[in-house]
């Protein structure tokens, strides 16, 4: 039986579309868009020709309806921090100088800040005594000779007029000196 150059490149159509799918067993992922069948039949031809045909199926399947997206809720906003070690972080720690380690923290729960080199934002909340960084956020550019310590910061904790870093592991890896004594 001769392999026509338009059937081989069907099968491997059909072949590369197959690899498509998730692995067996697998759900499939959760889609927006409508879905749409299509099916084509090609078939050896019969009467001498060369050429494949492709063959119109006998019934076409009918579409599958699409639920509606999921409305997005925002997330309910948590109450600022307050008590005396919220009251005694707020304001901006290091950047005495142009270049220099620097963070700002807000009565609002927010704190941003710059290594020198990169900027980072996120959220603090109050663990007792010290003050735990989440949901931080930072840019990711390379500056050569930079100490980029503070990228590093999960915690801090304030002692007097310095402000103690603390990585993920509870290590301290900086200290900064308060600047001013508030927003």
């Amino acid at each position: 039986m001769k392999r026509s150059p338009a059937l081989v490149m069907a099968a491997a159509l059909a072949l590369a579309l197959a690899g498509c799918a998730g692995a067996p067993g697998a759900p499939a992922p959760e889609s927006t868009a409508p879905s749409v069948s299509l099916r084509l039949d090609i078939v050896e031809p019969t009467d001498g020709s060369s050429l494949p045909r492709a063959v119109r199926p006998t019934a076409m399947p009918t579409p599958t309806a699409v639920p509606p997206p999921k409305a997005w809720a925002p997330t309910p906003a948590m109450p600022p921090p307050s008590g005396p070690v919220a009251a005694a972080v707020t304001g901006q720690w290091g950047g005495a100088t142009e270049g220099s380690p620097v963070l700002w923290f807000s009565d609002t729960g927010r704190f941003n800040g710059n290594d020198g080199c990169n900027s980072l934002a996120g959220s603090w909340v109050v663990d007792g005594a010290r003050i735990e960084l989440k949901d931080t956020i930072m840019t990711l550019v390379a500056c050569l000779g930079m100490d980029t310590w503070l990228s590093s910061a999960a915690a801090v904790r304030v002692k007097g007029d310095t402000l103690h870093v603390t990585d993920a592991a509870g290590r301290e890896i900086g200290t900064l000196p308060r600047l001013n004594l508030g927003y």
